[in-house]
């Protein structure tokens, strides 16, 4: 299992992240290029959204060629705009496969019980592009910086994205908010306390 420790922030435009992404003061952390990766990732619950009403998101993500589930737990938000979720992975070609695995992994075994004799049916989606690169900031901390440029979907409806990740892979959490406030003063950023799936989700209840 790993807990996922990041913030998001919403970007106004396409151009404004294209700017954050090449900022002079955050690339000086960076060791290697920009990674950019194409992305669909497709959500997963019951008929009758068992998932969802236990705030729990099934994913199957496609990453530039490979497939990789994922299994996260409610999202604990709090004042300072941190998602923390626990998390699993695996890579399988379809989610079916990935149950079992997951649970294997430590994902809670009520999961199992709960889709016990119920299909699993896509409820909406993601398609975006991806710009990442690791940041080796002071003090030992690590950072994941993605910028995500697509949309949200569910049936026909569409929703634009356009958004700043940053995510903790090593160090002190305490070093998110500041880098956060500062990109907001800098760009005019956004803080977005949705993840891709609540607000995809939520055309699927519009």
């Amino acid at each position: 299992m790993a807990t996922e420790i990041e913030m998001k922030l919403s970007v106004p435009d396409l151009e404004t992240l294209n700017w954050v992404l090449s900022d002079p003061e955050l690339m000086q952390y960076a060791k290697d290029d920009i990674q950019v990766r194409r992305m669909r990732s497709t959500y997963y619950d019951t008929p009758d959204g068992s998932l969802h009403r236990q705030k729990w998101t099934l994913r199957l993500r496609d990453e530039g060629g490979h497939r990789v589930a994922a299994f996260k737990t409610a999202n604990r938000t709090d004042e300072t705009g941190f998602f923390t979720r626990n998390e699993w992975q695996c890579e399988v070609d379809n989610v079916q496969d990935a149950i079992p695995i997951l649970i294997d992994q430590g994902a809670p075994r009520g999961l199992k019980s709960m889709l016990k004799g119920k299909d699993l049916i896509e409820t909406c989606g993601a398609d975006f592009e991806r710009h990442s690169v690791c940041l080796y900031m002071d003090g030992g901390v690590r950072l994941e910086m993605a910028g995500d440029y697509g949309i949200l979907f569910s049936g026909e409806s569409k929703m634009t994205i356009c958004e700043l990740e940053l995510e903790l892979l090593y160090g002190d959490a305490a070093s998110l908010p500041p880098l956060c406030a500062q990109l907001e003063a800098d760009y005019g950023l956004v803080p977005e306390s949705r993840s891709k799936y609540e607000r995809a989700h939520s055309l699927t209840e519009a």
